[in-house]
This record gives structure tokens, sequence and C-alpha cells, in this order.
């Protein structure tokens, strides 16, 4: 005959009966601990290995009984022992392979003045100085190998490098230009290789995008990227084990590993010098942009690219512009005195912020050709500059024709004697 399963109430009284055996032999041992500190007496080693055994092997019967008459299901949620270990993962911390300050105003406070539009005078650039957190953020990139990228688009890059010489604390940002730790682009100049890249000695193998590709495009962000390379570190921080990518030794930085500070809020006109709609040109090829403000254009910018964005709030909290834009929102990136700062760990990936790469996407979310948008701008804006070359060259034939004309004008107001005295000259010839 088939033994069957005990009812609930037996199990139940099971479960009592194992309670009761436990309280007993805890009984046991309290008992024997009372009476060895009433009369001095210690017990030996031999019994308390005797009280353990009797333990566990009631215990052992208790799951060999249960094991033999309960449910499978009463046993595995009541008494069973279930296995504790779980699957363990280790995922590699990914550092930033590029930190890039998007304007003048991400890395120097110049007070009332604004960004890459102020004067580069040396009166106003005595008044700026370096951002606090700046130069510790730079230090630490320096440490690990990553570059660093300071972009403007306003300023020509000597006329940048003046205003960073003359600042107050110029020191504390110009040891990293001297190392190349620390490298200039400016929307206004054509890119270039920087010495240590592998296409420097090959410039006709570049491919960028060309001048004029500001925010709201993303070329002038992919361009400065391509134009400088970097050593990848390997998995765990490590030199050789696990490299990204195998063989290289020196690349161009990934644009998801990159991280883009932008400092705002930025009023002014994205495209006040270009003359464009640019969210009609985003929209021609598919695209969706409508960041008419020069931080929101630039977080836009960055967004595209495919790399990380990081807001500046320098203006106080609440003052951000680009909340719906910014994977992350500071107020600064904090002093040595400060409770906390933004170090090169806390925009890594996985970090203090993010837990994931990005992945290039528009305003509204979606995937967007970068190629052919940035093609798009740099059309309208080439196509703006001629036009603009052509009526500016049309104004200045005009008053030359103008200037020209002037001498006939005041012949024909020449007298009659005049001209006979004109003609009897020719005469003589």
């Amino acid at each position: 005959m088939t033994s069957m399963a005990p009812p609930l109430t037996s199990f139940r009284r099971t479960r009592r009966r194992r309670f009761q055996m436990g309280s007993t032999v805890g009984s046991m041992i309290l008992a024997a601990s009372q009476i060895g500190a009433s009369s001095g007496f210690v017990h030996p080693a031999r019994h308390r290995r005797s009280l353990h055994s009797q333990w566990s092997r009631t215990k052992n019967e208790r799951a060999s009984y249960i094991r033999r008459h309960c449910p499978p299901s009463r046993t595995r949620s009541v008494w069973a022992p279930t296995a504790r270990g779980g699957l363990l993962m280790i995922r590699n911390v990914d550092l930033p392979e590029c930190v890039i300050f998007y304007g003048t105003d991400s890395i120097l406070d110049c007070g009332s003045c604004s960004d890459d539009a102020s004067s580069s005078s040396s009166t106003t650039a005595a008044s700026c100085a370096a951002r606090p957190g700046v130069s510790r953020l730079l230090n630490e990139c320096r440490e690990v190998g990553t570059p660093a990228l300071l972009l403007t688009e306003h300023q020509r890059i000597d006329e940048l490098e003046r205003r960073l010489s003359s600042i107050q604390n110029s020191e504390d940002i110009t040891a990293f230009l001297e190392d190349g730790t620390l490298s200039m682009r400016s929307s206004l100049d054509e890119c270039v290789y920087a010495p240590s890249h592998p296409y420097y000695d090959d410039p006709d193998a570049s491919d960028f995008y060309g001048l004029g590709n500001h925010a709201p495009s993303p070329g002038f962000i992919l361009d400065a990227i391509e134009s400088i390379s970097m050593i990848p570190l390997g998995f765990g921080g490590s030199s050789g084990f696990g490299v990204k990518q195998e063989g290289v030794e020196r690349r161009p930085p990934l644009p998801k590993h990159c991280v883009v500070l932008v400092s705002g809020p930025d009023s002014r006109p994205a495209d006040d010098d270009d003359g464009i709609d640019a969210e009609a040109i985003a929209a021609s090829v598919g695209a969706a942009i409508r960041s008419n403000t020069v931080s929101r254009a630039r977080c836009t910018a960055g967004k595209l690219a495919g790399a990380r964005v990081l807001y500046l709030e320098h203006m106080g909290l609440g003052t951000a512009d680009a909340e719906d834009l910014a994977d992350a929102i500071v107020p600064g990136l904090g002093s040595d005195d400060d409770w906390e700062v933004v170090s090169l760990d806390d925009i890594a990936t996985p970090g203090s912020y993010w837990l994931n790469p990005p992945v290039s996407r528009d305003e509204d979310g979606n995937r967007v050709n970068l190629i052919a948008l940035c093609s798009a701008f740099q059309d309208a804006r080439s196509t703006n500059a001629t036009t603009e070359s052509s009526s500016g060259k049309a104004r200045d034939d005009a008053v030359s024709t103008s200037t020209k004309d002037t001498p006939i004008a005041a012949a024909e107001d020449m007298s009659e004697d005049e001209m006979a005295r004109i003609l009897a000259d020719l005469d003589a010839l």
C-alpha cells in the first residue's frame, strides 16, 4: 500500500515538536551554564561537543523525517534548505575617454560676461577665473590619460589662447594645455589631427564634417573628437587585458564614452550669426531639433553625437533650461571644500549619474542619420555665407561704380571755355 502524506495537523504537530525539542536543548544548555557559573566549574570541551552533536543529530533526524513524510511544496517553503547562492556578474567600469568642455563658460567664471561672446581684451579677461573643480578634474584626466577638449564657437584658437593666459589663475589651465591634457578647438578654424594621432602623417585621410558645423549640429563635436587620440584602457582599467578593440594602440575616443559639459542657461540665439532655420534643416532629414538657445543647442548637439551631457547650473538651483535634454544637472564641479564634487569616477559608465552608454538620439528620442544631418547644416550655412558674400560684393561694386561715375558727372558740369582749352591741347598732340 502506498503511504500517504500525513495531514496538515500532523505536519503542524511536527513543526511544534521541533520548537519543543529546540527549547529542551536550549534549557539544558542554560541549566548547565547556570550550574557552572554558580560552582565556578567550566564544562570541558567534550561536554560542549556532546551537546552540539546532540543538537545536530536531532536536527538531521527531523530533516530526514520531513523529507520522507511531508508534501514537497510544504517541504520547500517551510523546512527544506534552499540554495542561497546566486549569479554574480562582474561589470567593467568605463572611465570617460574624453571630457569635453563645450563653451568657455563651462571652464571660466567671468561674472556678468557671457561665454565666448565676451571681449578678449585684457581688462575683461583679468576679471575671469577658472571655475572651481576644473583644475581638479583636469588633473584626474592627466593621471589616467583621459584627453580633454575645450570647444568654442565664437573665438579663434589664437584669441582663446590669449584670453586663457590673462585670466586670474591662468596656471590652473595653461599647465594642462602645455602637457597636452587639454586641447582647444574652434568651429571658426579647420580641425587638424594632433601630433599623436595615427592620421597625423596622412592628413588626406581625414573625414571631418567641415567648418561651421556648430550646435545644434553635432558635426563640431564629432570633428573635435576625431582630431585627437587616446590609448584605450583594458577591462578593469588594466593596460593589456580585455582591450575594447584588439590590436589598436591609439584611436579617437568613442562618442558613447565621452561626456559633454555644458554651462547654462545661455539665452542667446543659437544661430544668430548664421541666419538659418535649424528646425527646418533638421526636419528635412527627419530629425527633431527645436532648441533655439545656445545652452539648449549644445545639449542637443551632445545628445545627437551620442555622448553623455552634464549640465552645469552655475546660476543657481532651478535655472537650468535643458532639463529634458541633459543626462544630469549639477550646480558645479565642486571645490575642495565642498561635500560633493564631480570626479572622473562620477561621470564613468556606470557612475553616479547613469548606468549604460548612450545612443545617438534627437530631441524626440529618435535615431538620426548624422552624416545627412551634418551635411544639411553645412550646406545651409555655406549657402548663406555665399549669399552674404555675394551681396557684400554687390554693395562694393555699387560703391566702386558710383566713385567712377563722379568724374564723368564733373565733366558734364565743365564750362565751354575749359572744354575748348582741353581740345586745343589735344590738337597739339
